[in-house]
C-alpha cells in the first residue's frame, strides 16, 4: 500500500511526497526524468511493506519503464508463474513489479488479470498510463492545465486549488465518478485508465470494466447458487489473506463480517461499540458471542466525544472530500486501534449490501404491498404515500435528502445509469454499487490510510461482483428479506446458534455525533457535511505542507452551515 503521484512538468517536490507519508511510512522516493521532447517527468512515491518487507528500489523498473503503485494485485504470484513462463525474471518478490511486467507483455489487458484493488502510473518513456481498479478502492487524482499534468494519491498533493462546490455535490453530499469539489481536479473513475498525450497536452479516459448488464437468463438453481457463493467469497478471503504480515479484522457484528472472519481463520478482530448505543446497538453482544465460538481474540473500540472533538481536524485533512457520513470518526478511531495492535492489514465487509440488497430502506422498494400495518411501515407512512411513480422516481425520492426537488435533480444524474429492461433491484443493486458505494470506499481508504492500515474487502472481489450480478432476484431478495443468498451461506458456515444468525436489524456504524453536538439523536447529514467541508477546507490550509488558502478572511464553520445560506455558494482558494 502507497501514496504516488507524478506527471509531467509539475510543481511537485519531495515536500510533496511527505503529504503522503501517512500512506506508507516504510520508504519514500522523489525523482525526475528530463526529456528533451515533453519536458520533466516527475515520479513519487511512499510505501507500506506489505508484500516483500524488505526495502527496494523506488521506483519499480524494468527495462526503461517505471511504475508508482499503490493498492494489492493478490493474484500476483499467479501472475509472476506465468510471466516467468514467457520469459522474464524479477528482481523482487512485490506484486508492483508483476504489475509493471504484466503491462509490458500484455498491454492494457493486463488490467482484466488482475485480481485487487490498485490504482497506478506507467510511465514508459513516451507516455503515462494511470489506472483505477474495478470498484474504485484506491484512488487517483488528476489535473491536465497549462502544458502539465499531475496525478496523485490524495488532492493535498496538489498545488494552486480552488474549492468549488457544485450541485452534485450539494446534491448527494458526496462526489463519485470523475468530480471533485476542486476545480480542474478530477478522480479517474473506477474501472478506467487514462493516457496522457505528450503532443496535444490532453487526457483520454477509457473504461476497462463494468459490471455487466445481463438481461435474460439468469441463475436461479438456489443450492447450485449458494455452493457458487461460499466458493468464491472462500477463495476471495483467501487471496487477501496474502501477506507478509499478519492480518486482522473489522468485525461489526453483523454476517458479512462475521462470514469474512470464519472463512479466514482469523486470530484478532477490531470493533466499535458507542457507550452512548449499548442499551440499543449492541454489537459487543453478537461479537462477543462469535469471537468465542471461534476463539478469536476480540478488542473493542470506544470512541468518546472528547476523542471526537480532538480528532475531528484529522478526519477533515485525511477526508479532504466529505462523504455525508458520521461513520468517519469510528472508522478513524477502529484504524488507530488496528495500527496501535501491531497490524498493518485489516480485512472487512464493505460491498455485500449493495451487491445482493441488503439495506433495510430497499424493502420499502421492492417490497410489494405498502400497506402500513406493520410497524416498519408505519414508521415510514408519510414516506410512503408519495412512493408512486416509475420505479426510477421511487428510488431518487428514497435517496434524496433534499426532499422533493432534489429527488427531480437525482433523477437527471442517475437516469443513465437504469435500465427499463432490467428489474427494480437490478437496477438498485446496480446504482448503489457503482455510485453510492464510492463514497464509503473513499472514507474507508482514508480513515484506514491515516493510520497506515491497508483495508481489504473480500466481497468487492470481481468475481463476486459478476456473480451478484447474474442471480435472479429471488436469490438476493425474498419474502421481504435482503441478502437472502449471504443468509444462506451464513447458515452453512457459522456455528450452529450463534446470535448473529438470529438477528434481525443489523445497523452500519452509526455515531452518536448529533448527541454529542446539539444534544438530540435526530440525524442531520446537511450540519455533518457543512462542519466537515469547513475542516476539510482548513485542515488542507494548516497541516499539508504543499498548499496554502488564498482568502482574505477567516473560514468559520458556521459560513457553511445551511441555516446561513453562505459560504458554500462562493469558491474558496487553496494555493501557493
Amino acid at each position: 500500500m502507497c501514496g504516488i503521484l507524478g506527471g509531467i512538468n509539475t510543481d511537485f517536490t519531495k515536500a510533496s511526497v511527505s503529504a503522503l507519508d501517512h500512506r506508507g511510512p516504510d520508504q519514500s522516493s522523489f525523482s525526475t526524468i528530463e526529456t528533451k521532447a515533453f519536458g520533466t517527468v516527475a515520479l513519487g512515491q511512499t510505501r507500506l511493506n506489505i508484500v516483500d518487507r524488505n526495502d527496494i528500489e523506488l521506483p519499480v523498473r524494468v527495462g526503461d519503464a517505471a511504475i508508482l503503485f499503490n493498492g494489492e494485485i493478490y493474484n500476483h504470484p499467479e501472475l509472476r508463474t506465468e510471466l516467468k513462463s514467457l520469459g522474464w525474471s524479477f528482481e523482487t518478490s512485490t506484486d508492483t513489479e508483476v504489475a509493471l511486467t504484466a503491462y509490458l507483455q500484455w498491454g492494457t489487458d493486463c488490467l482484466r488479470r488482475f485480481n485487487g484493488m490498485f490504482a497506478l502510473a506507467i510511465w514508459d518513456g513516451e507516455r503515462f498510463l494511470c489506472a483505477r481498479d474495478r470498484m474504485g478502492q484506491k484512488p487517483l487524482y488528476y489535473r491536465c492545465r497549462n502544458g502539465a499534468f499531475e496525478f496523485a494519491s490524495e488532492i493535498k498533493a496538489f498545488r494552486d486549488l480552488e474549492f468549488t462546490p457544485s450541485e452534485l455535490f450539494s446534491l448527494f453530499e458526496f462526489c463519485f465518478n470523475e468530480h471533485t469539489p476542486y476545480k480542474d481536479v478530477l478522480s479517474l473513475k473506477p474501472g478506467h485508465y487514462l493516457c496522457y498525450d505528450m503532443q496535444r497536452g490532453t487526457c483520454q479516459t477509457t473504461a476497462w470494466w463494468d459490471i455487466q448488464q445481463q438481461v435474460g437468463r439468469r441463475i436461479s438453481d438456489e443450492n447450485r447458487a449458494v455452493d457458487t457463493f461460499i466458493e468464491l467469497l472462500q477463495d476471495s478471503v483467501r487471496l487477501r489473506m496474502r501477506s507478509d504480515v499478519p492480518v486482522t479484522m473489522l468485525l461489526a457484528g453483523g454476517m458479512d463480517s462475521s462470514l469474512i472472519a470464519a472463512l479466514g481463520g482469523i486470530d484478532e478482530s477490531f470493533t466499535c461499540q458507542f457507550d452512548e448505543f449499548k442499551s440499543t446497538i449492541n454489537e459487543e453482544r453478537y461479537v462477543a458471542d462469535l469471537t468465542s465460538r471461534l476463539g478469536i481474540r476480540a478488542n473493542y473500540v470506544r470512541p468518546t466525544r472528547d476523542e471526537f472533538m480532538t480528532d475531528l481536524p484529522a478526519l477533515g485533512y485525511h477526508l479532504e472530500i466529505p462523504t455525508g457520513s458520521f461513520s468517519a470518526f469510528p472508522l478513524y478511531r477502529l484504524a488507530k486501534a488496528v495500527h496501535e495492535g501491531g497490524f498493518k492489514v485489516a480485512l472487512s465487509g464493505e460491498g455485500s449490501d449493495e451487491l445482493f440488497a441488503g439495506y433495510a430502506r430497499n424493502e420499502l422498494l421492492l417490497g410489494d404491498d405498502l400497506n402500513t400495518h406493520d410497524a416498519k411501515r408505519r414508521h415510514y407512512r408519510a414516506m410512503l404515500e408519495r412512493y408512486h411513480g416509475s420505479d426510477l422516481d421511487r428510488f431518487c425520492r428514497m435517496a434524496s435528502r433534499s426532499g422533493l426537488a432534489g429527488a427531480a435533480m437525482l433523477r437527471a444524474y442517475l437516469t443513465d445509469y437504469w435500465s427499463e429492461r432490467k428489474s427494480m433491484l437490478e437496477n438498485v443493486s446496480y446504482i448503489e454499487s457503482r455510485v453510492f458505494l464510492q463514497p464509503l470506499l473513499q472514507m474507508a481508504d482514508r480513515m484506514c490510510m491515516a493510520h497506515s492500515v491497508e483495508n481489504r474487502c473480500p466481497f468487492l472481489d470481481h468475481r463476486l461482483v459478476e456473480f451478484a450480478s447474474s442471480l435472479d432476484d429471488s436469490l438476493r431478495y425474498r419474502d421481504g428479506i435482503g441478502k437472502w443468498i449471504v443468509h444462506r451461506a451464513a447458515q452453512k458456515i457459522l456455528p450452529k446458534d450463534s446470535l448473529v444468525l438470529q438477528r434481525e436489524v443489523k445497523d452500519g456504524l452509526p455515531t452518536p455525533v448529533n448527541l454529542w453536538m446539539y444534544g438530540t439523536h435526530s440525524f442531520d447529514r446537511k450540519h455533518w457535511n457543512a462542519i466537515m467541508t469547513a475542516e476539510c477546507i482548513k485542515t488542507l490550509l494548516g497541516r499539508a505542507p504543499a498548499v496554502r488558502i488564498k482568502t482574505q478572511r477567516t473560514i468559520d464553520a458556521r459560513e457553511v452551515l445551511p441555516a446561513t445560506n453562505s459560504g458554500l455558494n462562493q469558491p474558496i482558494r487553496i494555493g501557493s
